[in-house]
This record gives C-alpha cells, sequence and structure tokens, in this order.
C-alpha cells in the first residue's frame, strides 16, 4: 500500500488519533465516526486522507510500527553489545509500552487476514529484528558473544520479547514484569555465552 499524501501536518497529527483509536477500540470496532470524534475532523475530511477506512487503518499501523523501529534503533547504539543487549530487552518488556504492543496485536492480526499487510509485516519484523542483529553480531565479532547461528539468536531474542508482551497486553495477573525481564536476560547470557 503507498499512502496517500493529502493533509500535510495535520494529517500525520490525525494518524496519532488514528492509533490511539485504534489502541482503544482494535482493528475491527474502528470506525471513521470515532476518529473523526476524537480527532476533531469531518468523517469526509479522513475519506480524503486516507480513502478507505482499510486504508487509514493500515497506514496507521505501518505509521505507529515505523515509529517504534526508529526508536528502538536509537537506544545505546555505541554501548558495548551486552550492555546494548540488556537496552534493547529493557525496552522491548516495558509495560510503560503497552499502547504500541497493543497496536503491535492489532497490527499481527490484521497481518493474518491481509496478504499486502503480511509481507510488509514480514518487513517490518526484519527492520525492528535489526538492532538486535546489529548487536550480537557485533557481540559475535568482538568476541563477546559465542552464537553458533546469529539470524536464528536474533529470532529467538525478538520471539521472547514479542511472546511476553501478550500476557502483558492481556492483563494476566501472573504476568511478572520484573521477574521476566530478568529470567530473558539470564537466558540470553547463557545462550550467548556471556
Amino acid at each position: 500500500m503507498s499512502p496517500r499524501r493529502a493533509g500535510g501536518d495535520k494529517r500525520a497529527e490525525v494518524l496519532n488519533h488514528v492509533v490511539e483509536v485504534l489502541i482503544e477500540r482494535g482493528y475491527d470496532r474502528t470506525r471513521f465516526t470515532d476518529v473523526a470524534k476524537v480527532a476533531g475532523v469531518a468523517v469526509s475530511t479522513l475519506q480524503f486522507y486516507f480513502g478507505s477506512r482499510d486504508d487509514m487503518l493500515v497506514e496507521a499501523l505501518h505509521f505507529s510500527c515505523a515509529r517504534e523501529v526508529e526508536r528502538l534503533a536509537a537506544i545505546e547504539p555505541d554501548a558495548p553489545p551486552w550492555e546494548r543487549l540488556v537496552a534493547l530487552v529493557n525496552h522491548s518488556l516495558d509495560p510503560a509500552d503497552e499502547g504500541f504492543w497493543r497496536v503491535l496485536v492489532e497490527f499481527w492480526y490484521a497481518s493474518m487476514h491481509d496478504e499486502e499487510l503480511r509481507v510488509h509485516s514480514e518487513k517490518l519484523q526484519r527492520d525492528w529484528s535489526k538492532p538486535y542483529l546489529d548487536t550480537i553480531t557485533g557481540g559475535v565479532e568482538t568476541g563477546d558473544f559465542t552464537v553458533d547461528n546469529i539470524d536464528n539468536m536474533v529470532t529467538l531474542v525478538v520471539g521472547i520479547t514479542d511472546g511476553l508482551l501478550l500476557p502483558q497486553v492481556l492483563n494476566h495477573g501472573y504476568y511478572d514484569v520484573e521477574g521476566l525481564r530478568k529470567l530473558t536476560l539470564d537466558v540470553l547470557a547463557k545462550a550467548l555465552g556471556v
């Protein structure tokens, strides 16, 4: 999907509102009228900016996820490999990011039902994984980490952090953020030979 360009700065502001409504109502229950009310614009403005409801929601998912990928890439890029990996894991498990986690779950859900979005989700997952890939590759190159297959290790790390967001988003009572953060880092230290 190529995003439409109508609306300029106001459009970007509206996208933030679309994300807000998406977090609150979910992909299937977000309507033009919901977004129009929160954004303080007419439904016709949303139709002009985005075309269809689905295009609006898909673009909001892209917008939110791309912004989070940029945030992740900016986390301690010059730190030693283990310190950066710890910072990346801490960020990925931070309960303060629950809004983004909800967007991610909605993105995965929508991607299961839309081939174009599924293809984009794979690219996004690669972008999301890149800071982990760079960190683990750097650690192997400096001798800080011992890994036979870097790609598999990156998939494991991202799989752990992605998987742990579900009980947090679902507000499961057993979920122990700090305990699981520590356990994740212990497992990774062993797996990386730290």
